[in-house]
């Protein structure tokens, strides 16, 4: 079997002060007082994490967001337990803060066939930049299976939820028409990322068209985190879990023909010692809080599923 595993890794920085995006925060003098230290702790704490989402191993497919640069990813893949197992796909992305989406696979497991980068246009205003949509096509060493994998970072929130759909939707476009020019009906497929909305909303209903297993069973694309718990999530805001990292499979994985989904394996990690103790107790604890260092992992739990290679 393999694993397959989703992570916003939380503003991962690299030491290098780019000239090129808004990185200044992220720099020895900058508001994060960002040093080597530090840098090393984060990406030891990353590894922790990492080395355990899959019972106690590393995933075998690994997608990522809030990376700043291919350097930081391949300093994180020479950490301990992940050296020498994963090559790495990343491209840069125009995003105000250089923050991108990148993807491991092991190498011994899988091939690389394919990979290609695609900008979203916004809407609302075509000077707003944001993260590019990853697609990455994999080949099974197992099986000779292939494997399309789409791997985002929707835009955030930040100007509200409503005021900012719009450009959600963008994202879940490109995302369709990327596997429209890419796939077919039996191809499969999986999508996951960091999509800042929940699983019922209309940039992953109408803009990705992932319904739910029991709402379309032939639908192309289902999200399996319609599944989850009511309480789960990956991600804490004001005290309520949200399903903003999720993981959509399409039904190619659900036909028991070649590399399926394993039912019943969509997992989000949250450990105890991933979570803060004191005044925010029980939310996962993040690099920083405000401006204070606080040597965390991040603030968002992964997620991952787990493949059977037939």
């Amino acid at each position: 079997s393999a694993s397959v595993a989703f992570y916003n890794l939380d503003n991962l920085f690299d030491l290098v002060d780019d000239t090129l995006h808004n990185d200044d925060d992220f720099t020895p003098n900058g508001k994060y007082q960002w040093n080597t230290e530090r840098y090393h702790l984060k990406l030891k704490n990353l590894n922790k994490v990492i080395t355990a989402i899959n019972d106690g191993n590393a995933p075998d497919i690994l997608g990522v967001c809030e990376l700043e640069s291919a350097l930081a990813f391949q300093d994180l893949l020479q950490t301990k337990g992940l050296k020498n197992k994963y090559k790495m796909v990343h491209f840069d992305s125009d995003d105000e803060r250089g923050i991108d989406v990148a993807l491991a696979f092991n190498h011994q497991k899988f091939t690389l066939i394919e990979a290609q980068n695609y900008p979203v246009k916004l809407s609302q205003d075509s000077n707003d930049r944001t993260r590019d949509i990853l697609y990455v096509k994999l080949k099974s060493q197992i099986n000779n299976d292939t494997l399309s994998v789409v791997v985002c970072h929707f835009p955030s929130r930040r100007e509200g939820k409503a005021e900012s759909e719009q450009n959600r939707i963008d994202a879940g476009n490109t995302i369709q028409s990327v596997l429209k020019s890419k796939c077919h009906s039996l191809s499969q497929v999986i999508v996951m990322g960091d999509f800042n909305d929940q699983p019922w909303d209309k940039s992953l209903t109408q803009g990705i068209g992932a319904l739910s297993r029991d709402k379309c069973p032939d639908c192309f694309l289902q999200n399996l985190c319609f599944e989850l718990k009511a309480g789960e999530g990956s991600y804490k805001f004001r005290g309520h879990w949200e399903r903003l990292d999720q993981i959509i499979v399409s039904k190619g994985l659900l036909d028991g023909k070649g590399i399926d989904y394993l039912p019943a394996s969509l997992k989000i990690m949250k450990e105890n010692w991933m979570l803060q103790k004191g005044k925010f107790e029980g939310y996962p604890l993040r690099t920083f809080g405000g401006d204070k260092w606080l040597n965390g992992y991040s603030d968002h739990l992964p997620i991952s599923i787990k493949l059977s290679l037939n």
